[in-house]
């Protein structure tokens, strides 16, 4: 529970000083409902334990995609391989760090990617089919699920 208090404080601590410097002037009601939709908005994925750890390879067109999976596919999904593979071509900046994007809660990614990631028929180190989205096709690999 101190964790929530410490995470609340340090997303409220900006908008404080802000406020306690008075450049806003008097504060209304607005103004309270409005950072405490704020702090909402932000606090709510951080307090979930659902987190999932993921990479992901981002190409332009499917059939790279399928070429990509089957490479994958041949050597059992290895995480260093698709780490490899995501530097060499992915179009994503994470693509640099063996696409990987850290963690991330349900709802901050596009909803094919969260579907994907948040299946629980989705085993850690799969590999999955091409994802498509508005940005290209995706290739995904959960690294780490909630236990």
């Amino acid at each position: 529970m101190a964790d929530i208090g410490a995470q609340l404080w340090e997303l409220w601590a900006p908008y404080h000083e802000v406020l306690a410097q008075k450049i806003m002037g008097p504060v209304n009601g607005y103004m309270i409902i409005m950072i405490s939709i704020q702090l909402l908005i932000r606090l709510w994925p951080t307090s979930s334990s659902g987190k999932v750890e993921a990479s992901h390879i981002l190409v332009k067109d499917e059939s790279k995609a399928k070429e990509l999976r089957e490479e994958l596919v041949k050597a059992d999904g290895d995480p260093a391989l698709f780490a490899k593979l995501a530097e060499k071509h992915s179009t994503c900046p994470s693509g640099k760090k063996g696409g990987s994007l850290g963690s991330f809660a349900k709802g901050s990614m596009v909803p094919e990617f969260d579907k994907y990631c948040f299946d629980p028929e989705t085993k850690v180190n799969q590999v999955s089919q091409p994802i498509k989205t508005q940005f290209g096709s995706h290739l995904v690999m959960v690294t780490k699920k909630p236990e």
